[in-house]
């Protein structure tokens, strides 16, 4: 049937139209639509492998010390119970009732981080304070939990109208005292001895900053203060100095500080392409100090070798490729925002673990993602993603209706 000149122009100015909707509203693949659980299937993974190796490079220490070799592996399987609580939580509560009340679970964390420092209430493990352990409860680490609101405060600070001025000209903010607030976090942090958690929190409040439109004219000065903040704690404290010594010659004193991170040398250099087989570490025979938590990523390249490595990568990389899908098309600023935070933080906290192990960074005491043993790490981790997945959730809701 041969359609009127008017009939084409219609049908033309039509197929324009779907074009420009289809150009101009971002579609997300399947990889985020169905609810959040791409974010589900690398975290299950990764969790499972990080039980099998809490198990693998703490039997030997865990039967001499408490006389049965599943003693880590137990507790961190029974830290999988409040952690899928806490993906729960994460992924079912109102995030305006939860932003109503962040401010407050922002301030009571950064007390209770300080509060690890109180005689009879802080436990103090490898010179660092940072547990509370009151009677027969298990320690938690009040700071995994600190990152994270931190973040949340900032979101909500940025997001909210008295915030708006960090977009366009932060010296008109009338509330100015608020913002500054969130520097108690990395105080909090770094009087813990934890110099590591300092910076990924450091990293997701720029990645913020910078998702939210910050000029970049303020960033050389935001670097600057940075720098010469961790510089600084850095130089007051001498263990610091003697591990960014060891960072670049560990051979220098190889029985003492350089110990660790030759071990960790030795048991990646076992692995090879295929890895001695799980279970058949040597080095955790007490060669390799905290095995089962900051350098656990060295006995599983040495079980597992380059193959194991490369799972894991796989497994990492599909994580935060969903979540990074999560940044782009999140359903709101505030959720963009809040994504950009959590993918900064996992990131960096992932890249200094395996520099660690690999020689590449100095010694940070970070645990890795999902695997290291740490109950309050897990569950905090499992919070994140169920923060996630109700954001997901959204994204597909919205293109759906």
């Amino acid at each position: 049937m041969k359609l009127s000149e008017k009939e084409i122009l219609d049908k033309n100015k039509l197929n324009d139209e779907n074009l420009e909707t289809i150009l101009d509203t971002p579609k997300p693949s399947t990889w985020i639509t169905y609810g959040g659980n791409v974010l589900w299937v690398p975290v299950i993974a990764l969790t499972g492998f990080g039980i099998l190796f809490v198990y693998s490079s703490s039997s030997v220490y865990s039967s001499q010390h408490f006389g049965t070799e599943f003693y880590y592996a137990k507790r961190q399987t029974i830290y999988l119970i409040p952690a899928i609580l806490a993906a729960i939580i994460g992924a079912k509560i109102s995030f305006d009732n939860f932003y109503k009340y962040i401010k407050y679970l922002f301030f009571a964390f950064v007390i209770l981080t300080f509060a690890t420092h109180v005689p009879h209430i802080g436990k103090t493990v490898s010179g660092a304070s940072r547990w509370i352990s009151i009677g027969p409860l298990p320690a938690i680490q009040p700071s995994e939990f600190l990152k994270i609101f931190t973040i949340m405060f900032m979101t909500w600070i940025l997001t909210s109208k008295s915030g708006e001025f960090i977009k366009n000209e932060p010296k008109r903010l009338s509330n100015a005292l608020e913002f500054l607030t969130l520097f108690l976090a990395p105080i909090a942090i770094i009087s813990q001895k934890d110099f590591g958690s300092t910076v990924v929190v450091i990293s997701g409040a720029v990645a913020i900053l910078f998702m939210n439109g910050l000029p970049k004219r303020y960033f050389a000065g935001i670097f600057g203060i940075i720098i010469s903040g961790l510089t600084t704690a850095i130089l007051i404290e001498p263990y610091r100095i003697s591990r960014i010594m060891t960072f670049l010659d560990p051979f220098k004193d190889p029985l003492g500080s350089g110990f660790q991170v030759i071990q960790s040398f030795v048991a990646v250099a076992n692995g090879g392409l295929f890895g001695r087989g799980i279970g058949e570490s040597q080095q955790k025979l007490f060669f390799l100090p905290e095995a089962h938590t900051d350098f656990i990523l060295a006995v599983i390249t040495e079980e597992m070798g380059f193959i194991g490595i490369l799972v894991l990568t796989i497994l990492y990389s599909v994580l935060y490729y969903a979540i990074l899908r999560l940044v782009i098309y999140g359903s709101s600023h505030r959720d963009r925002l809040l994504a950009t935070g959590a993918f900064a933080m996992l990131v960096t906290t992932t890249i200094i673990n395996m520099g660690v192990v690999a020689g590449a960074l100095p010694n940070k005491g970070l645990p890795l993602p999902f695997i290291s043993n740490g109950g309050t790490a897990l569950v905090a981790n499992f919070f994140i993603i169920g923060l996630l997945s109700q954001i997901s959730r959204r994204i597909y809701t919205q293109n759906n209706n």
